[in-house]
């Protein structure tokens, strides 16, 4: 039981690892969370939102994609922020 919960542990750390979540930024300011990294497939990027829906932006309209924990702070992924204050 010992040797078990080292490896349970390490076995779901490196789980949680692979499901990270992406903030996209639009050119206008907007930001998008997204469930998994976006694939950018015929001019558009493909991705699941914050809800699980598939979705698609056009490649023209993204400034910026990075992962939700190095995304700016003070901004919670799966909200969309219109920029506007």
């Amino acid at each position: 039981m010992k040797k078990l919960t080292p490896r349970l542990l390490l076995s779901l750390t490196l789980l949680a690892g692979c499901a990270n979540h992406y903030v996209i930024t639009l050119s206008n300011g907007t930001q998008i969370g997204t469930q998994g990294k976006p694939e950018l497939k015929g001019g558009s990027y493909y991705f699941k939102d914050a809800n699980g829906k598939e979705t698609s932006v056009s490649a023209g309209r993204v400034s910026q994609i990075e992962t939700d924990s190095s995304a700016a702070r003070g901004h919670k992924a799966g909200f969309i922020n219109s920029g506007k204050k």
